[in-house]
């Protein structure tokens, strides 16, 4: 919207309301804004994302990935499947349209298991990577460490400040299995890009 843009119509809106009366002043301000808002093309409300390159964001989210299998020190286990990034679509244009997703604008996400890991060595490969990314300066966001009469819960959640990426990682005494996932933030991304996995495929590299 160029600058001055919004501002030029208010006197519009002023008018129509004076000349409706008062009556109907409260009622019909509010229709009258949105409308003249809609008029204009106004975007100043909605969210610009930042533009980016998938195979940037999918090279700093798997670098991310191996340094974070590294820090667990996990004694030896089963075979990681291998797995893709994936774009997924949560990121909302805001303002008047907050509710519509817009469909080059992406979040990547990598998720992993590690399957068959004792409570003991959970617990211990939780707080030696939660130390690691803090130590980085990552920001802890979600304490899922839990416990109930049944039930053993153990993990957490962390972001970068400066990129934004945000890692989880959790365990339950129900399925015995580590879950790691990683997410970048939304970016705008060529169309292309916006619904198809990366290409590489990704599996933690063992010593």
């Amino acid at each position: 919207m160029p600058p001055g843009a919004a501002v030029s119509r208010v006197p519009a809106v002023h008018h129509l309301v004076r000349t409706i009366g008062p009556m109907r002043k409260i009622v019909t301000l509010p229709a009258l804004l949105l409308a003249a808002l809609t008029a204009t093309g106004c975007s100043v409300l909605e969210r610009e994302y930042p533009a980016a390159d998938p195979a940037v964001l999918v090279q700093r989210l798997t670098g991310r990935a191996q340094w974070a299998y590294d820090g667990m020190a996990l004694p030896p286990h089963e075979t990681v499947r291998p797995v893709q990034v994936t774009p997924g679509h949560s990121c909302h244009a805001g303002g008047l349209s907050i509710e519509k997703s817009l469909p080059d604008v992406v979040t990547f996400d990598l998720s992993w298991t590690v399957e068959d890991i004792p409570a003991d060595v959970a617990r211990a490969a939780e707080a030696r990577l939660r130390r690691k990314f803090t130590s980085v300066g990552w920001t802890l966001t979600r304490d899922g460490n839990r416990q109930g009469e049944d039930f053993v819960e153990i993990g957490f959640r962390v972001q970068d400040p400066t990129t934004g990426d945000q890692f989880d990682l959790a365990w339950n005494d129900s399925t015995t299995s580590l879950f790691l996932s990683g997410y970048t933030p939304c970016a705008k991304v060529p169309p292309s890009a916006a619904d198809t996995p990366s290409p590489k495929t990704w599996a933690p590299r063992t010593a």
